[in-house]
């Protein structure tokens, strides 16, 4: 398991928590400009809803009303600019900087790895390095 420190685990702490709980809030706060979508529910009947600031390059995704998943993008991405902080969501790797290599010189070996993305386990959930090329794209947290 993987043991991490900077922005990042304010993104963790939140896994499982509602809308309006403070440690969304958190997160929220630290980044003006978010906008909430209106619920979707899909044909499993789960019911989603998505806050995103993508100026920041931040999405936070709700499923039955407690956060999924949080990703960041190190990248441009559709109409996600990049995240602002690059250097000081995981503390000791620039993620708009960074290589594949430099991503597993600091987290280690991961427990799930392909071309495009590096999964790792860490207590509460699990953090995946999406990346393009060798660098990364979007770091996205996400429960179990």
């Amino acid at each position: 398991m993987v043991e991490l420190s900077g922005e990042i685990t304010s993104h963790v702490a939140a896994l499982g928590a509602g809308t309006r709980d403070r440690r969304v809030f958190a997160i929220l706060t630290r980044d003006p400009h978010f906008i909430e979508d209106a619920p979707v529910t899909g044909d499993d009947g789960v019911v989603r809803i998505d806050i995103a600031n993508i100026m920041e390059g931040v999405l936070l995704r709700f499923r039955d009303g407690a956060l999924d998943t949080v990703t960041v993008f190190a990248q441009r991405e559709g109409d996600y600019y990049p995240y602002p902080r690059p250097a000081e969501l995981i503390t000791g790797l620039d993620i708009a900087a960074a290589a594949r290599e430099d991503v597993t010189g600091l987290l280690g070996e991961p427990a799930e790895a392909s071309s495009d993305h590096a999964a790792y386990a860490v207590d509460g959930g699990r953090v995946t390095v999406a990346f393009v090329g060798d660098r990364p794209a979007s770091v996205t947290v996400s429960r179990g």
